[in-house]
């Protein structure tokens, strides 16, 4: 069972160099890359369209941006991200994405957006903190979209919230097998 966990770890570091060279993939950095899938998700649940004004707070290596801007390339995006290296490619990558490079839990924008979608970081309820501190940053009619565990925390907290609340797959993200779930909170 070690060597075959070992393998899937190196097979996914070895897609992710492939995919984005300056990610370095770790549980201990708490970046757990977005499927693609669930991207694709996120953003149909988020009802993205051209002109919405969209943030992606701990954006990562900029999964959910793609989607985003697959599926609405009007959008006006903006984005998170605390890991510097990440950050720079953020934007280098997305032309015409605002990237802040900082902790989201003290990002405090003067706008509010239409649309925010999110897979945070789960360590210690950091996505309890951060999911209830970008609903502060929800316009009027707005849509947050966001991963989080799916847990009995999150279950008492989130849910009640959320319009829609979908669990995933265990092993949905790699080198986890926690539960988590989807959901979306009108604004």
């Amino acid at each position: 069972m070690h060597g075959e966990l070992k393998q899937r770890i190196e097979n996914m570091r070895a897609r992710m160099a492939a995919r984005t060279p300056v990610a370095e993939v770790s549980v201990a950095s708490q970046l757990f890359v977005t499927p693609d899938p669930v991207c694709a998700r996120l953003v149909m649940l988020a009802g993205m369209r051209d002109g919405d004004t969209v943030l992606e707070p701990s954006a990562g290596t900029g999964a959910i941006l793609r989607a985003v801007r697959d599926v609405a390339p009007g959008a006006e995006c903006e984005a998170v991200e605390l890991d510097y290296r990440l950050a720079q490619h953020l934007t280098q990558t997305f032309d015409g994405v605002r990237v802040t490079c900082g902790d989201f839990a003290a990002f405090t924008p003067a706008r509010r957006y239409s649309k925010i979608l999110m897979n945070p970081p789960f360590r210690h309820g950091l996505d309890m903190k951060h999911i209830r501190h970008a609903l502060t940053l929800l316009a009027p009619g707005g849509m947050l979209v966001a991963v989080c565990p799916d847990g009995p925390r999150q279950r008492a907290t989130l849910q009640p919230l959320a319009e829609v609340w979908e669990p995933l797959p265990r092993g949905t993200f790699a080198y986890t097998d926690v539960a988590t779930a989807v959901l979306a909170i009108a604004g």
